[in-house]
């Protein structure tokens, strides 16, 4: 795995959070990593590569919510027992930690409330649309 220390993380050539693999559960689209035999520095790795996730959803928001953390997961070998594992327990408790300081400064429920509505008002939008093309 290749990752730099430096204030903004690189992902390595197979590590890529992309929103045209949505749905794909590709392994190599979302998350490959290389096997290790040392679990510290795996944990590590798993919290380098969480912040590149955030960084990647931070720089186009429009990532937030599309469900990629979902596909991420769905790549992710839960079963390995090896050290290597280190990388996805790193990866899932930074998520975690940042996670919690989000909802500490939101109001959970009405940001509840709000995204509920926007899909509401865009379940609304597909039927009006529907029934502009039935009356064509």
């Amino acid at each position: 795995m290749m990752i730099t220390t430096g204030k903004r993380p690189t992902l390595n050539k197979r590590f890529r959070f992309s929103s045209k693999h949505l749905g794909v559960n590709d392994p190599a689209s979302n998350w490959d990593v290389t096997p290790t035999d040392n679990y510290r520095l795996a944990c590590l790795n798993g919290r380098r590569l969480a912040a590149c996730y955030l960084l990647q959803i931070q720089s186009d928001p429009s990532l937030a919510g599309t469900g990629l953390l979902g596909h991420i997961a769905g790549d992710i070998d839960f079963q390995d027992q090896t050290a290597t594992k280190g990388h996805w327990v790193g990866f899932f408790s930074y998520l975690e930690e940042q996670l919690y300081k989000a909802a500490s400064i939101c109001d959970i429920y009405l940001d509840l409330a709000k995204a509920q509505q926007q899909w509401d008002d865009i379940a609304a939008q597909r039927v009006q649309l529907e029934k502009q093309e039935e009356n064509l």
